[in-house]
């Protein structure tokens, strides 16, 4: 499979770097969902999968163009770089084997890699308007195979399947509410619904430009629809914060009240019930059979912390936490944050933690600041998906294509934020003096008067 995976890529890559930066990301995020990421092509210390040699195309493209220039660096930035960087250092200093390490260089191009195209890609209202169809085209492709797979139990990605270069916990088909769960080219059913409710996220942003709404919506729809396909609950999940905290857009003086009451609610909780507050996660799940493993995992972790505080656990095997949640011999690390801080510490979470919080903050004071009614759309939608994303990741790790549409949405937010924001407030310098300012003056002063005219 390394010569289709050479091919897509090459084909993708080329389309990508031809094309304008919007519709360039836009190719990226069909590279990824289109043909299996995990199909990996070796090269030296890491495995390149067709997304990341897209992704390197193009951010050899946007340098040349020199987008880097209007591209100010924030905290989010340094913290998204830092994280890696402070993985690749712990998982050294933890004395992992060279199989580990190679992943954590591969991840750097899943995190950081994604994180600086997205940034680049999109500065302007253009970069904006191109990404529309690409992503409206995946969405309707992908939603048509998730579905096809839930329905007849069959996708032409399961051949694929044997050429896995690794499998974590092998699990079979699987079938719930009487459908198949669908994962279509993805590794893991969940890591495809996970996939397509950030894609969602992402095509509804885009209706905050009036000439996007209906292919954007369009969009947002079958992207969501595909996640469903999925039957699992952290996609589900996702797609429902997702439409609540875009609701709040209409009534945005809801939203501190709302997280007032959110927080007086847990302390009552803590008080009168003798569960914590947080078990009330085992009740947002569709099999509430096995939902209580979320919950009990933080447990576990919490008590378990010197195996991983600092550095991460490096190639130290935690399965023994297995037995300490029912007595299972293995462990699935079905959380983000928690995958984080195991494979980098809690220096890691918390790098982690605030890169999302900050690219939120930032998020809320250039909405707060601009007059571009665009923007402002623009960054509420996505404020609001990368929010869903991270209360979703409390029952899923990232891997495989959810993990670099994550990074992708943190880019664009960012850079809506930050980028988009100073290159649309910019003044032009010196142009009230110059020979063009002045002829400009004078033919809108003769239409003026013409229009004067007219009117009298």
């Amino acid at each position: 499979m390394v010569a289709v995976t050479l091919f897509v890529a090459a084909i993708c890559g080329i389309l990508a770097f031809i094309s304008s930066p919007g519709r360039a990301l836009g190719i990226l995020i069909v590279s990824m969902m289109i043909w299996p990421e995990y199909l990996r092509i070796p090269m030296g210390p890491a495995e390149m999968s067709a997304p990341r040699l897209v992704a390197l195309l193009m951010l050899a493209r946007f340098i040349m163009l020199g987008r880097n220039r209007r591209m100010n660096f924030c905290s989010v930035d340094w913290l998204v770089l830092l994280l890696w960087i402070w993985t690749m250092f712990a998982s050294i200093v933890a004395g992992s084997e060279s199989a580990q390490i190679t992943r954590m260089i591969g991840q750097g191009f899943d995190t950081v890699l994604m994180y600086f195209v997205a940034r680049l890609a999109i500065l302007s209202r253009a970069d904006l308007k191109a990404l529309a169809f690409p992503l409206f085209a995946i969405a309707v492709f992908m939603c048509v195979m998730g579905w096809s797979e839930a329905i007849t139990a069959y996708s032409p990605y399961q051949a694929l399947d044997k050429y896995k270069g690794w499998v974590w916990i092998p699990k079979d088909l699987e079938f719930r509410l009487g459908l198949m769960r669908a994962k279509a080219s993805t590794s893991v059913h969940i890591f495809f619904g996970m996939a397509m409710a950030v894609i969602a996220g992402i095509a509804w942003s885009l209706r905050a430009d009036p000439r996007l709404k209906k292919t954007a919506t369009l969009g947002a729809f079958f992207a969501a629809l595909g996640a469903f396909s999925s039957m699992s609950s952290g996609p589900w999940l996702a797609v429902a914060f997702l439409i609540v905290c875009n609701a709040y857009i209409l009534r945005p003086s809801l939203i501190k009240p709302t997280l007032y009451s959110m927080a007086v609610a847990a302390i009552f909780i803590e008080i009168a019930s003798n569960r914590h507050f947080y078990n009330l996660i085992d009740y947002l799940a569709l099999n509430s059979s096995t939902a209580w493993y979320r919950t009990k995992l933080l447990e576990v972790a919490f008590s378990q912390w010197r195996d991983y505080w600092l550095v991460g656990v490096g190639s130290k095997s935690i399965q023994y936490w297995g037995s300490l949640l029912d007595g299972r011999n293995h462990v699935d690390l079905v959380n983000q944050f928690l995958v984080v801080a195991v494979n980098g510490g809690i220096p890691a979470s918390l790098m982690y933690i605030f890169s999302h919080v900050n690219a939120v903050r930032f998020g809320i004071n250039a909405r707060k600041k601009s007059q571009d009614p665009i923007q402002r759309k623009l960054i509420f939608f996505l404020v609001s998906s990368l929010i869903a994303l991270d209360i979703s990741s409390m029952s899923v790790g990232l891997f495989g294509p959810p993990l670099l549409l994550g990074n992708i949405l943190l880019g664009v937010l960012t850079s809506a934020a930050v980028s988009w924001r100073e290159a649309t407030n910019r003044r032009p310098r010196k142009l009230e003096n110059s020979p063009i300012a002045s002829q400009t003056a004078v033919r809108i002063n003769n239409s003026s008067n013409v229009g004067i005219g007219k009117n009298v």
